[in-house]
């Protein structure tokens, strides 16, 4: 198998007041394979998170190298990521970060809006996507008037929004029910044996039965 995330000897120190450094990764290396469903898990401060955010373009790494495909990350500018960020991952997060303001349609079609789509064709495309995660009765709705699985579903439907190979969950279950948490985590495994590569951040034990592999972390280090 190809591996399509690649990290070696990752480390990422923030600086904080009065001359005081966090450490939040500690020389983490691994690679994982294309096409599989991989949760990091760890408690709070171990680093599981900080980790994700550097392979997604959102974080930079102190030292180490981080490959996404053909992309060497940690190298790229500001333009040169967004373009990554748009080409290669689609985020879903725990606190599933729609725009309050903008319906279920307007929130999926945004990611397609910022790569230059025609409005038709991303409005279209969006209403495809939420049709995909159910919720094509709800396309007019605002975040506030969805529950959260809704919620959680919208955004899954978003992070698909532009066709990237790879997803970065991070706690996706974690401000939901257990019903519905279960109903995201099958959703992101059908996704998975469709050909994407998913990696999920989670504390929750319960999702590392969806896993292919389970990488645990603590301290910033994997153990």
């Amino acid at each position: 198998m190809t591996s399509i995330i690649k990290v070696n000897d990752l480390h990422k120190t923030y600086d904080m007041e009065e001359d005081v450094q966090v450490v939040a990764l500690a020389g983490v290396s691994l690679e994982i394979e294309e096409g599989s469903l991989v949760t990091t898990m760890g408690p709070s401060g171990s680093g599981k998170s900080t980790l994700m955010h550097i392979v997604g373009g959102l974080d930079r790494p102190s030292s180490g190298t981080v490959r996404v495909g053909h992309y060497n990350v940690a190298d790229l500018d500001e333009q040169q990521m967004a373009i990554f960020r748009r080409q290669m991952v689609g985020f879903i997060f725990q606190s599933f970060n729609l725009i309050a303001t903008m319906t279920a349609l307007e929130n999926v079609a945004l990611p397609l809006r910022l790569s230059g789509v025609a409005k038709n064709e991303r409005l279209q495309r969006a209403y495809e996507l939420l049709c995909k995660v159910g919720l094509e009765d709800r396309i007019y709705h605002k975040p506030t008037q969805l529950s959260g699985g809704e919620q959680q579903r919208i955004a899954i439907a978003r992070a698909l929004a532009n066709d990237p190979p790879v997803i970065l969950a991070d706690e996706p279950t974690g401000n939901l029910d257990t019903a519905s948490g279960e109903n995201v985590m099958e959703m992101l495994k059908e996704l998975n044996e469709n050909g994407r590569t998913i990696m999920i951040v989670t504390h929750d034990p319960r999702m590392t039965k969806y896993a292919d592999r389970v990488i645990k972390m603590l301290d910033g280090s994997i153990q």
